[in-house]
């Protein structure tokens, strides 16, 4: 069967000031069919695709020989042109739903003006189509949704609502620019299986630009691979996957965990580069001796039916509600083991984690912190828990202030610890952790927005490791990390246990991460303990049908 080109790109390039960013590159999107592409943070995706709706920000310069979509020409299009081709032959799916949706509009109306953009309807008639619309993203209660603004409804919800945007005016193209990202992995799975249907549905051709290889194998019928704005390999998926032979390539669809097997190191892409990919894995026999060792020692961490509740708003002459967000558990953290915590967005992993540090007190039960009760602390003690307790959060960009310098950053955290130590002392512990972790001195002077998203996590970790801790609780720390900046730093987070002994208590939505870093396991569901198993057990051998349904959501290509 002969396959029509929908999009052809011949000779795309982007510069910003002197650097030429995306490198004279050429690609087709056949019609009815899926095409990814992939590759590293900073590759040019993201850019590619914004340049292809010609939204690409104002200090892009684009050079082009051919840009043909349907047969027509792109490149001859004036501005009043363009405005009637985005959102309606060519639609986008951004991201981030919550910073794509306006904070202050009511999601149908925002819907809405998307469709009355390009169509002559009544009010009545366009609400009626964007109730349709909803509906066929699955969203629950539509009439609802239509009125409720972005704030109140879900990121798997916000993001149907994204997707009800783009194809309100049944595109031929839709460019989905990581769309299920900042999705938990059962919304994940959900948001797909959606977009596949509708894709079929409406025969139309999708660009989906993502870094995760695993979701575009189940998704994708073709895969560009994109690294330093060129495209390295291009092909049928099943081909590029099977038999891949670009060595980024090779780096990209090797450097996630895998189940099957516990590499000492996972590769990463400069390992395929330079040909240097480790081959040695743990064996069984190996984990259960750490783990002898590990679990005869006393807990560092015991918890104690620990409960949180928040009191919710009522009027005055109600009884207030409160909401469980932390319904009463028990477990233990031990020196140096890894303990991995899952569960879907809400469940209440976060609110448990502000509760074990005393950030937000437990409503109830009891937190031994070696052997000591937290709730007996005064306040000098907390600081010193502060000490032994660190934690490092989901966005590295969020949690460095944005006009520090990372030297004196991490210089602060020392000198309000270690209040003895002289400033050169400081000044010489400072440039030891950003050793530490990998960065060189250089970093010392360089400001959150002159690093990338890997090293920006690095420099939170130096910080962590700056009052040397006993326990860091390391909540979604990998997840807004590509998969080939994640496979280094969960290396970085694995060699650091080992060197210092630090217990970790891992907080995460994926499960292939956590099985492979973890010693144990914890499930939550709506604020519960789930279940509490050994990792590579728990993954076997689930014992709760909702930890099934997690492990079933991971991509794979029987979906």
């Amino acid at each position: 069967m002969k396959i029509t080109t929908l999009l052809e790109v011949k000779g795309l390039s982007l510069k910003i000031d002197t650097e030429t960013v995306v490198k004279s590159i050429d690609f087709e999107v056949p019609q009815n069919q899926i095409t990814a592409l992939v590759g590293a943070s900073g590759s040019g995706k993201s850019l590619t695709a914004l340049s292809l709706m010609n939204i690409q920000p104002k200090v892009v310069q684009i050079q082009c020989e051919k840009l043909l979509f349907d047969g027509d020409n792109l490149l001859l299009k004036t501005p009043k042109e363009w405005e009637s081709i985005r959102g309606n032959t060519l639609g986008m799916i951004f991201q981030e739903p919550q910073s794509s949706l306006n904070p202050s509009m009511p999601c149908g109306r925002q819907v809405k003006e998307a469709l009355l953009q390009h169509q002559t309807l009544t009010d009545k008639a366009a609400k009626e189509q964007v109730i349709q619309a909803f509906e066929k993203v699955q969203l629950p209660d539509p009439e609802r949704i239509y009125t409720a603004y972005p704030h109140q409804i879900s990121g798997g919800q916000k993001q149907r609502v994204m997707i009800a945007m783009a194809l309100i005016n049944n595109p031929k193209l839709l460019i989905a620019d990581e769309p299920t990202t900042a999705l938990d992995v059962t919304v994940q799975k959900e948001i797909i299986a959606l977009l596949k249907k509708l894709q079929q549905q409406h025969r139309m051709s999708v660009l989906f630009i993502s870094h995760d290889l695993e979701l575009v194998r189940v998704f994708a019928d073709r895969v560009l691979v994109m690294q330093d704005g060129e495209i390295v390999e291009s092909g049928a998926c099943e081909s590029v996957f099977n038999n891949p032979k670009h060595p980024y390539t090779q780096g990209l669809i090797n450097a996630r965990p895998p189940t099957n097997k516990r590499p000492e190191r996972l590769p990463t892409i400069h390992d395929f580069i330079h040909k240097t990919v480790p081959t040695k894995n743990s064996t069984k026999a190996q984990r259960q001796k750490r783990h002898q060792a590990l679990y005869a020692q006393p807990p560092l961490l015991d918890v104690k039916e620990v409960e949180k509740r928040y009191v919710l708003e009522a009027p005055f002459w109600k009884k207030k509600p409160t909401l469980q967000a932390v319904k009463p558990m028990s477990f233990a953290l031990y020196p140096g083991e890894t303990l991995g915590l899952v569960g879907e967005s809400g469940c209440g992993k976060s609110t448990l984690a502000r509760a074990l540090l005393f950030l937000d007190p437990p409503s109830s039960g009891t937190i031994l912190f070696e052997g000591q009760a937290l709730h007996e602390l005064e306040k000098k003690e907390v600081k010193s828990l502060r000490k032994k307790i660190q934690y490092i959060f989901q966005d590295p960009f969020s949690a460095l202030h944005p006009l520090k310098k990372i030297g004196p950053a991490i210089e602060e955290v020392i000198r309000w610890h270690f209040a003895q130590k002289t400033s050169m002392e400081i000044r010489n512990r400072s440039f030891e952790l950003l050793e530490q972790v990998g960065l060189t001195e250089a970093f010392h002077q360089r400001y959150p927005h002159e690093m990338s998203g890997g090293q920006r996590q690095r420099a939170v970790i130096a910080r962590a490791l700056a009052t040397e801790p006993l326990l860091i609780i390391c909540d979604e720390a990998v997840a807004a990390l590509d998969i080939s900046v994640q496979a280094q730093v969960i290396n970085l987070l694995k060699r650091l246990q080992k060197e210092l002994g630090i217990a970790y208590l891992f907080i995460s939505h994926d499960l292939s991460v956590v099985k492979y870093l973890a010693d144990r396991i914890m499930v939550m569901n709506q604020g519960k303990l789930e279940e509490l198993q050994e990792a590579d057990a728990l993954y076997a051998k689930p014992q709760k049908a909702y930890t099934k349904k997690l492990i079933a959501a991971r991509p794979s290509k029987s979906d």
